[in-house]
Formats: structure tokens, sequence, C-alpha cells
């Protein structure tokens, strides 16, 4: 009797598991339940995240600090010099770059800067309803949920979620340029928690651009380190 109850709870347990989801919004709950960011994001007022780089102009570094609800300041440095950067201080975003045309860009404002920010927000999934993207679930892809993701000015990209493991494993974008269209395509792999926070942080992803493969790895964070509202002046 024994043997028949526990094979019915297991098989029970087994199609639970082996459930598909059929919502956009499973696929993104399980994701921020796996990353522990559900329960841990609303504790953190700013972020500071540091990569190493590597691609085929050689090794950089990479800072990227966040405070929250949403400002960012992202710069690129390679033997102490800042190759590129890129400022959002909630209402504008603007960048610079030492390649090429050296003469800065008008910053970008409105819906164009704020969708752009958004995107780059390392808890998007949590909030991103509030702040006008909608989320629609596609066809599975072999073992990966992939979810469609639209910003209020249209433009879209995937997102690939793996139904084993619930990690957002790979991300998806087709782009215009004055150039022409381009796709490009972001591997994420080894989710991990740093000294700091619980949060399950991708510790490596690798792009795929027109100038060949950056891949970048996480080295630390800092959490609640007190940024100021200098730390995102656009200069």
């Amino acid at each position: 009797m024994k043997a028949i109850v526990f094979a019915i709870l297991s098989f029970c347990f087994i199609s639970a598991n082996a459930q598909d989801f059929t919502s956009a919004d499973q696929v993104i709950d399980k994701y921020l339940e796996v990353t522990k960011i559900k329960a841990n994001a609303a504790s953190i007022t700013d972020l500071v995240m540091n990569y190493t780089s590597e691609s085929p102009r050689g090794v950089a570094e990479t800072e990227i600090k966040y405070q929250f609800p949403l400002k960012y300041n992202m710069s690129i440095f390679s033997n102490g010099m800042e190759l590129m950067s890129t400022v959002y201080d909630g209402e504008k975003l603007a960048r610079k770059s030492s390649f090429g045309n050296n003469a800065p860009q008008e910053p970008k404002t409105g819906n164009a800067a704020k969708a752009e920010a958004q995107k780059s927000n390392p808890f998007f999934e949590l909030d991103y309803k509030n702040q006008g993207f909608s989320a629609n679930l596609l066809s599975k892809d072999g073992d990966f949920y992939v979810v469609e993701f639209k910003d209020y000015e249209g433009k879209t990209w995937k997102d690939y979620y793996n139904s084993k493991t619930g990690f957002k494993d790979k991300s998806w974008v087709k782009m215009e340029s004055p150039r022409g269209s381009f796709e490009t395509t972001v591997i994420i792999e080894n989710y991990k928690a740093f000294k700091g926070s619980e949060i399950l942080f991708p510790g490596v992803k690798k792009q795929t651009t027109q100038m060949g493969e950056i891949s970048n790895e996480l080295q630390s964070i800092k959490v609640n380190k007190g940024l100021k509202a200098k730390d995102f002046e656009i200069k």
C-alpha cells in the first residue's frame, strides 16, 4: 500500500514539474524566484558592478553604477583611459566615445531615453509592466521559453528562459543602424551570488557583434554604497 501511495505521489510531483508554463508572467515569475531578485531587490538602493571585458580590440574594464528606481552610469576603461560612457540621469541619456568622430552626441530625452535606460536595469523583469513594457510568450524553442518584450516605442527583443532551471540563458535583438539592420545575441552564463547580496547575478555574458564576440565577466558588486546625484551627472 505504501509503495502505491509513494508511486502516486511521485507521479503527481513529476507531472507538476513537467507542466509547461502558458504565460509570460509565469516564466518571468519563475526567473525572479530562482535568481532571488523578487525576495531581495527591494532592499537595494544602489549598486556598482565591475566587469572585465575581452573583445577583438583587447581587454577593458567596465564599471556600471545604478541608483534605483533608475539612474545609471556605465564607463569602459582601458589602460586607465575612458573609452566609452553612457549616463542616464533619470531624464536624459548621453553617450561619449573616444572612437572615430569625438563630437559629442545630443542626449536622448523622453521615452527614447527612458526605454534604453530601463533595458539596462539588472532588475528589469521586476517592474517592466509599470515602466510601460509588455511581454508575450512565443512558441517554445527546445528547452527554452521565449518571451518577446516590447517597449513603448514598439521596439522588441526576445529573451530565452531555461525551462529546467528558470534562468535567462540568452537574449536576441535585431537593431537598425545607418549601415542597415543587424542581429545581436547575448549568451548568459554562470549565475552566482556575490558578497553583499543573495541575488544570483550572471557571472558571464558573451555578446556577438559586428566586430566579433565581446565577453564580459562580472568580478564584483557593491551594494548600497550611498551613490550621490553627482555620480550620474551628464557633463
